[in-house]
């Protein structure tokens, strides 16, 4: 298990190493790494702690993301047990800022077309993958600040990188109503990301939501289930759990990302 924490020069961030180091000190099987260095942004700093990563299997989280218990393990079995798999998309659920589920977001694989045109189908807090997609060159474009994950992504696709859904929850994201892709940069971004589409994949931009609603529908997407998680909350040391029954699959105030 190797733990890289990429920080952009944050005040105070010598001291919380350092108790880091005191709680969780280096060990055989474990290495963690704490790097606070300026940087150009979110997507530089991700690029920058993938670089450093030595694993095999890499994943990466925001501040507004966690894995769910038990959740590492599972997912490297998984790709022991397919080799021909170079990417994995975990569910993810979407909680409020006390913790509370609002959505269960199901994965499907994303299309190249709607992807390029509509939205990421993806959450990234759940993705997973072999160190082959670093080794590629397939990091993050950091002239993109909002939507570098979708752009990303579309290269991911275009490269014939095997992917494939896990079918079961791995990640949470908090949703807080000052998330990046909410802002109006992210907006823009996108609108760019689409125009630098073929033209015609852009004329059947319609066809391409319908077709990708289709088949999360046919796969389940939208079947609403209980969902029960243990999270952290704030500064809290413990986990607390949390359950939701039949939980809705749509986002609240994102209904273009159905």
């Amino acid at each position: 298990m190797e733990h890289i924490v990429q920080d952009g020069g944050t005040k105070g961030f010598a001291e919380f190493a350092q108790k880091m180091e005191e709680k969780w000190p280096d060990r055989p099987g474990y290495r963690r790494v704490m790097v606070s260095e300026p940087d150009q942004g979110m997507y530089d700093a991700i690029n920058r702690g993938l670089k450093r990563a030595t694993g095999s299997i890499c994943a990466y989280l925001n501040c507004d993301e966690q894995y769910l218990p038990g959740v590492l393990k599972t997912v490297l079995q998984r790709f022991k047990g397919s080799s021909d798999v170079d990417l994995f998309l975990g569910d993810v659920v979407v909680v409020d800022g006390e913790g509370k589920p609002i959505c269960h977001r199901k994965m499907i694989r994303p299309s190249l077309a709607h992807t390029w045109t509509c939205h990421f189908g993806a959450l990234t807090a759940g993705i997973f993958f072999r160190r082959k997609v670093i080794d590629q060159g397939l990091l993050f474009n950091t002239s993109y600040r909002a939507v570098a994950d979708a752009e990303w992504f579309l290269r991911i696709l275009k490269s014939g990188i095997s992917i494939q859904p896990l079918r079961f929850d791995t990640s949470t994201f908090m949703e807080a109503g000052n998330n990046l892709g909410l802002s109006l940069r992210a907006k823009e971004e996108r609108l760019l990301l689409n125009r630098s589409a073929p033209i015609w994949i852009r004329l059947l931009r319609p066809g391409w939501v319908i077709w990708h609603r289709a088949r999360r529908w046919l796969r389940g997407c939208h079947r609403k289930t209980d969902v029960c998680l243990e999270i952290y909350i704030s500064e809290s040391s413990q986990r607390r759990k949390f359950t939701a029954k039949q939980l809705r699959t749509t986002w609240p105030g994102r209904i273009t990302n159905f």
